[in-house]
């Protein structure tokens, strides 16, 4: 392996690349070789906490914000087709190589973040200066033992052997996972950039491209995608910029952005009328012809009133890495002499390099107004060596950030950074320490009972969301974890119950910071066959067929309690129809008599429509389009006993029984036209619900009516690529915590809030500590 300069250069777009294929080759099935489902689950880093004495709001450091991305996950994926690249062993599908892949360990971990730190630590540039990219990789001679021993960039170089669908296919996975991560932290402004990058080093080509959105207003690169022109006319015979422009835009859909585009991809307006369809509004700029030089981007990105507000505000700097930017790579000593570059140690060296740009811009946005400035150089540099030497510098960074209205928050005087660039002297001392820091890392706060990670058993973030708001239910969590109950179970055939207790056992009184609902899972899969596979299922689905199932399984310990006794009725009431059944109450009327009816129904969870053509809506909007009069007319007309005939009829629907913990589903999934589509609604919701607008007049009272919010699931993501996370209240410490799979992470009330809500958990009574034997 040998370290070189990697420049990324914009481009413009070929004419090929805009015009469709005529002969179509190869399997049409597919639009374009991003592979999104290999990433519907994902794992965050826990953050660690700054000191407690410090005047302000608790903030990843730039370092944890780096390795929230480049996670133990994202080596995982990237690397876990390693093993099979031997002759004959052919390529395993994606969700059984996840599942069957061994998982990373601790050194290997340590190993990628050194082989990443190693290479890094030489900076990236975005300056046009020969002699930044000839003393580039002067720092790397004392490290190439090192980097010889290191089995992450053993693995790597296998996958190099693959062809290049395949190593498409692994960087287009890696690519999107990055992407992914930086969507959920960070929300782009109105005006967006779409730029088409060339990659080369030593005069050599690759043949792989790439193209990145980025934010005009703060330089954030909000979706990237590595392709080749030649394999995605292979695939599909739309035009490649079509193809591209699709995926990049996808997670922003509806949105309303306006994207700049470079000219030279117009097609004579048709790419304006593709994307018409999907809430974007395309603008085309002149042409790339040249680089542009960072002292003219103010203006740049300054074509219009807003750009030109936002620019005020920042330094030409941080946008300057739009036009382009060099940094380090490592390449087999067989490509130096080739004018054209294997495609996969390219694009894998520029998704790192995304990673490191985006860290930097989200901490130069922190910072903004403090005095401070730092280069892109410096900050690579400087990040790279805090990957190898444990560092208890703090880089504030907000958790999320919008554009928009960036938080003006009063910080502490910043400790000087040390910049530590030799680097080498130090990668064998961080092998030995790496181990014992990530396992502090991961550690459990404070082992508080019931704040218990649940390990991903392959795409199970639907279910382990599910599991944790029902763990921090507490009435539910008091009686199934009661001895009495406990010795009933033990008495009864209740296989589903029994495991969920053990579960949660394990989560409420354990000692670890995870564990795997492995059982659980078996077991309900054996139960309910349609998710007794990888997919991404539908969390609110689950969630009703689980009470159910758990209902049931109660039913017959009631029932043989009362076996001895005629009461029967007694058995079809438990704890799950005890806490989480309500009654609906329905009046119809004849619209011709004015003839009136009026019928119950019992429900378990209420699932809320979003109002339509609406950007923004409250719960308590969600609530009063379910809850409103409604006017049957047409083939839905009703029967009228008195009339005899179809009439129309108007429905009126109120609550005439509310549930102890009442459940609300927002109906993110629906349909525009003739496409199923998720609905991307803000929904705000309170931590305080009122229901009296829409109780019986015979049953309203505050004390029934009033609900305080204890948990909720989040989808982020689209109809058939996403991942869910949940938030709890976790009520022995009064304090929220957010589960992402087997990584929790503390929240503050503020926080709790977020576009992404699907499943919203009240409760009449706060929850207080929960009496249970044992804690």
């Amino acid at each position: 392996m040998k370290a070189r300069a990697l420049e990324v250069k914009e481009c413009a777009w070929t004419s090929e690349e805009c015009h469709l294929v005529d002969e179509m080759q190869g399997d049409i099935q597919r639009d374009n070789l991003c592979l999104p489902n290999l990433f519907k689950s994902r794992k965050v880093k826990p953050v660690v906490k700054t000191s407690t004495s410090l005047n302000h709001q608790v903030y990843y450091t730039a370092r944890e914000l780096l390795l929230e991305v480049f996670d133990r996950d994202a080596v995982q994926e990237l690397i876990r087709r390693a093993a099979c690249v031997k002759t004959g062993v052919p390529r395993p599908l994606p969700g059984q190589s996840k599942a069957q892949s061994p998982d990373l360990t601790e050194e290997e971990y340590a190993e990628a973040l050194t082989w990443f730190s190693i290479v890094l630590q030489s900076g990236l540039s975005v300056e046009e200066d020969s002699s930044f990219r000839s003393a580039l990789t002067q720092k790397l001679d004392g490290c190439q033992g090192v980097l010889k021993r290191n089995t992450i960039q053993t693995k790597v170089l296998s996958l190099t052997r693959l062809n290049n669908g395949e190593k498409l296919d692994i960087l287009s996975a890696f690519s999107t996972h990055v992407a992914r991560r930086y969507q959920a932290l960070y929300t782009p402004g109105s005006h967006l950039t779409v730029k088409k990058c060339s990659l080369s080093y030593q005069n050599g080509l690759s043949t792989v491209r790439l193209a990145l959105l980025c934010d005009l207003s703060s330089g954030f690169i909000c979706n990237m995608y590595l392709y080749s022109p030649e394999q995605l006319q292979k695939q599909s015979s739309k035009p490649v910029v079509e193809q591209v422009v699709k995926h990049l835009l996808r997670p922003f859909c509806n949105h309303r952005h306006l994207v700049q585009l470079d000219s030279s991809a117009w097609m004579e307006g048709r790419l304006t009328d593709i994307f018409s369809g999907f809430g974007v509004n395309i603008n085309f700029v002149p042409a790339v012809k040249r680089p542009i030089k960072s002292s003219s981007l103010s203006s740049f990105a300054s074509s219009s009133p807003q750009h030109q507000r936002a620019s005020e505000t920042l330094a030409p700097h941080l946008l300057a890495h739009l036009q382009g930017w060099t940094g380090p790579a490592l390449f087999p000593l067989a490509d130096l002499k080739n004018s054209v570059v294997d495609m996969f140690l390219p694009g894998l060296w520029v998704t790192l390099h995304v990673i490191c740009i985006n860290t930097f811009v989200l901490h130069t946005l922190q910072i903004k107004g403090s005095g401070r400035q730092v280069h892109l150089t410096h900050f690579t540099r400087t990040l790279a060596s805090q990957l190898v030497v444990e560092s208890s510098i703090t880089v504030p960074v907000l958790p999320r950030l919008n554009s928009c209205s960036y938080p003006e928050t009063s910080l502490t005087k910043l400790p000087q950074q040390r910049t530590n660039t030799s680097g080498s002297s130090k990668v064998v001392e961080y092998k030995t320490r790496c181990s014992s820091s990530s396992v502090r890392h991961q550690s459990k706060s404070n082992n508080k009972p019931g704040v218990c990670g649940l390990d991903n058993s392959g795409n199970s973030c639907y279910l382990n969301a599910v599991l944790q708001c029902l763990c921090s239910t507490m009435p539910l969590v008091e009686h199934l974890l009661h001895h009495d109950t406990r010795k009933d179970l033990a008495k009864s055939k209740c296989r589903v119950v029994e495991v969920f207790v053990r579960l949660l056992e394990q989560m409420w009184m354990g000692s670890t910071s995870s564990c795997a609902p492995v059982e659980a899972r078996a077991v309900l899969c054996s139960i309910l066959p349609q998710f007794n596979n990888y997919s991404q299922q539908d969390a609110q689905e689950l969630l009703l067929f689980l009470l159910n199932v758990v209902h049931d399984d109660l039913k017959k310990v009631a029932k043989r309690q009362m076996r001895s006794s005629l009461q029967n009725c007694a058995t079809e009431s438990t704890i799950v129809s005890h806490l989480f059944e309500g009654q609906l109450s329905y009046m119809t009327m004849c619209m011709h008599c004015d003839h009136q009816a009026h019928s119950r129904q019992s429900f378990t969870m209420l699932s809320l429509p979003i109002p339509s053509d609406m950007i923004k809506c409250s719960i308590q909007d969600c609530l009063s389009l379910f809850f409103e009069q409604t006017i049957l007319t047409g083939g839905e007309q009703m029967l009228c006993s008195v009339c005899g005939q179809r009439r129309e009829t108007a429905v009126l629907t109120c609550l005439e029984k509310p549930p102890e913990i009442l459940t609300l589903h927002i109906k993110r999934f629906g349909c525009k036209g003739k496409n199923q589509v998720k609905l991307k609604t803000n929904v705000v919701f309170s931590m305080k619900l009122d229901l009296n607008p829409f109780v019986s007049s015979a049953v309203q009272s505050d004390s029934i009516s009033s609900y305080n919010l204890y948990a909720v699931v989040n989808h982020i993501g689209h109809l058939n690529m996403g991942h869910y996370t949940a938030l709890c209240l976790n009520a022995p410490a009064q304090t929220w915590h957010c589960f992402d799979d087997s990584m929790v992470r503390e929240v503050q009330d503020s926080l709790v809030h977020s576009p992404n809500a699907y499943i919203l958990f009240y409760s009449r009574r706060p929850f207080q500590k929960p009496n249970i034997q044992g804690i």
